[in-house]
């Protein structure tokens, strides 16, 4: 039988000095269950306790333990008080280390290295409730919490979990918005991260931060409440960069190092008077089927600029070709250029006989050779006129 001991004042980073007679709170422990030391690499918070993942521990006998599969919770409202007896096992043994904790309403969201496992922490025992296979990640940058739940991202796509179930939000009712592809070469493993922008409500995806690799200042938006992805090249310098993260009022931020100094640099601080590198280009559109269509004209609500053109060039793809189609106005002349426009303004776009018997159709908005685009050129909406043509 072993010996039974009272502990009181755990310190910060263990559990006391053992007594042999009980303190006032008069609370026991069994020594079996005492530990001396503990680490871990990733944490959350839930229902006043801590729970900690992937730990490092000192026993009663000074022998260092590695759990890298289970999960220790504190005692309530006692943030550094950990004993052996209080061990989460969900999945152990299966060769897969828990990269990254994290909450969302009454959940726990243990991110393995290829398996996300969900645990209800409802009541005051936690227990498994979901599994997803091929829904981990590979390192914790690529986790985000939002204001609508947890986003992460792997080389398989980014998912999201909204509290009842797990999405894939490259793809739109089975269909891929975002082609492997095009995934595979954003993607890079245990680099790409991510970050909620509140303001916007969007997820800022950026690549491979910390690699050699080309392209690295490419980014990915993906818009919540559209359900909508946009990819914007050259957006971010070429620096070593810290993990993502949102300051203090809510602004996304990662730190830069340029020898000994690190600076912190939110997103969009920047500045522009006009862009130098603008190219915007919509998905391939179907309209619904793969029958042949006549596009007529598009029309687009624009503003921008205030006197001279926006230097912007619109351009079309038929049936995933090029964009080497040209617009025309009313009187049949070729736009090269559209005027500036303080208030919202209308504009239609005319196609020619290139349109008159296709499948698909693409519109391209890109920098005119006239000069840099203006700062302030935005886009309200965008109509396309079609007349879906008969089967003979």
């Amino acid at each position: 039988m072993s010996t039974r001991y009272a502990l009181m004042n755990p310190g910060e980073y263990n559990l006391g000095t053992p007594f042999t007679y009980p303190p006032l709170q008069n609370r026991t422990y069994n020594e079996d269950y005492l530990i001396k030391k503990i680490k871990w690499k990733t944490s959350c918070v839930l229902n006043r306790r801590v729970y900690v993942g992937n730990v490092k521990i000192k026993d009663k006998n000074n022998i260092e333990r590695i759990y890298s599969d289970s999960i220790f919770k504190s005692k309530s409202n006692k943030f550094d008080t950990f004993t052996l007896d209080r061990r989460i096992d969900v999945a152990v043994g299966d060769g897969d280390e828990i990269v990254k904790l994290t909450t969302f309403a009454d959940r726990i969201l243990q991110f393995k290295e290829n398996t996300l496992h969900i645990i209800n922490a409802t009541e005051n025992t936690e227990y498994l409730e979901a599994t997803h296979k091929f829904k981990g990640v590979s390192h914790p940058g690529a986790v985000c919490t939002t204001d609508y739940g947890i986003a992460w991202c792997n080389r398989h796509g980014a998912f999201f979990y909204d509290g009842q179930r797990v999405s894939d939000i490259t793809s739109k009712e089975g269909i891929k918005v975002i082609s492997d592809e095009s995934w595979n070469s954003f993607y890079v493993e245990k680099e790409t991260m991510l970050v909620f922008v509140p303001d916007t409500m969007q997820l800022l995806f950026v690549k491979s931060p910390n690699s050699s690799t080309s392209n690295i200042g490419n980014v990915m938006i993906y818009n919540i409440p559209l359900q909508s992805w946009t990819k914007s090249t050259g957006r971010l310098n070429t620096m070593n960069k810290t993990n993502l993260t949102n300051i203090w009022d809510g602004i996304p931020a990662w730190g830069e190092i340029a020898g000994n100094n690190v600076t912190v640099y939110p997103w969009e601080a920047e500045s522009y008077e006009s862009l130098s590198a603008y190219k915007v280009q919509t998905k391939e559109l179907n309209f619904g089927n793969e029958a042949k269509k006549k596009i007529t004209k598009v029309k687009m609500t624009y503003k921008g600029g205030s006197s001279g053109n926006v230097n912007i060039l619109p351009k079309y793809s038929v049936d995933g070709g090029p964009f080497d189609n040209s617009f025309y106005d009313e009187d049949g002349v070729v736009i090269s250029n559209i005027a500036s426009s303080a208030p919202w303004k209308e504009i239609e776009l005319f196609t020619s006989v290139n349109a008159n018997n296709v499948r698909t159709f693409a519109v391209e908005l890109a920098k005119a050779a006239d000069g840099n685009v203006v700062s302030d050129f935005e886009i309200n909406d965008m109509t396309i006129i079609f007349r879906q043509k008969s089967i003979k």
